[in-house]
């Protein structure tokens, strides 16, 4: 039988990186643009942790206080209009989820940052670096058009690996394949969205194409879809539910939900569909949808 190569050693001679094992498990590894500068993100991040580790998803957080109003009032919507300070706030939101499963920065192996200037990129990493203190998770920027906050300059979504029990005081009778992180519980009704999910190791995960209001079996790609906003979130959520159907899950197996919209979109119809089930979600304005046609596209990741 051949021994299989070394990954590691691979990604070393690859790239000329390096690699760091962390206590929490995690190896990471990170290229460097040259060998004397030190890397500000990983290129990859390989996930070496116990058997039993969980995944926990964060949902995306902007600079409104984690657990703001729906729909917004605009008292919640004052924020300081520079991207150093806005990136402070969300970050605060991100490690108040974190440190409420006994987490720090460490267990992040995944990184979005949804900014709607990409000139921003600089400042916002000199902020990540300041939280991070060294540690380099898997790190993407993307320019949007929009988040659901007027004044939200950036979005940011995280994956985190939690070793398991995710908290010390947690006992096993406690512990379900999917639970659903409040850091502050009593105001978890006011929510149309779960700050987190912790997911189980023995949980398999279904990663979603983009769902949008095309048919499912529509072989056609340009048939036309209705102009109606409203209507094509419901052709979506149809969408969705065949495939939950076809799984044989329900709505309460969706860990993970993000809406790319094209037309103005605060999420209360996907509230209604999920009938009290708060998923992990981010909501991102984008200019344009990959389908002709297209306002609202769902990219959704499923425990079956």
């Amino acid at each position: 039988m051949t021994t299989p190569p070394d990954r590691r050693h691979f990604l070393a001679g690859l790239a000329l990186g390096s690699l760091t094992l962390t206590t929490n498990g995690v190896v990471a590894f990170a290229a460097t643009p040259s060998r004397t500068k030190k890397p500000n993100h990983a290129t990859a991040v390989q996930a070496k942790v116990e058997k039993e580790a969980n995944l926990v998803f964060l949902s995306g957080t902007a600079a409104l206080d984690l657990y703001h109003r729906h729909p917004h009032v605009p008292q919640d919507e004052v924020l300081p209009s520079d991207a150093e300070a806005q990136t402070h706030m969300a970050l605060r939101n991100l490690f108040e989820v974190l440190r409420t499963e006994g987490l720090e920065w460490s267990n992040i192996t995944s990184l979005i940052c949804y900014q709607q200037n990409m000139a921003d990129q600089k400042v916002i990493r000199k902020v990540l670096n300041q939280h991070f203190q060294g540690w380099s998770p898997a790190l993407s920027f993307v320019e949007i058009r929009k988040l659901s906050a007027p004044n939200s300059l950036l979005e940011l979504e995280a994956i985190a690996i939690a070793p398991s029990p995710a908290r010390k005081d947690r006992s096993t009778a406690d512990m379900t394949d999917l639970e659903i992180i409040h850091t502050r519980p009593k105001l978890a009704d006011s929510m149309i969205f779960a700050p987190g999910i912790r997911v189980d190791a023995h949980s398999d995960l279904i990663f979603l194409s983009g769902i949008t209001a095309a048919d499912l079996e529509e072989t056609e790609k340009n048939v036309p879809l209705p102009n109606d906003f409203g209507e094509q979130v419901r052709m979506a959520t149809r969408n969705i539910d065949r495939i939950l159907q076809t799984l044989n899950v329900g709505k309460d197996r969706i860990v993970r939900i993000v809406s790319f919209y094209t037309d103005d979109f605060d999420g209360r119809e996907m509230g209604r569909y999920l009938k009290g089930w708060r998923p992990c979600s981010s909501a991102i304005g984008i200019s344009a949808l990959p389908q002709p046609g297209a306002k609202i596209m769902f990219d959704l990741i499923i425990a079956a």
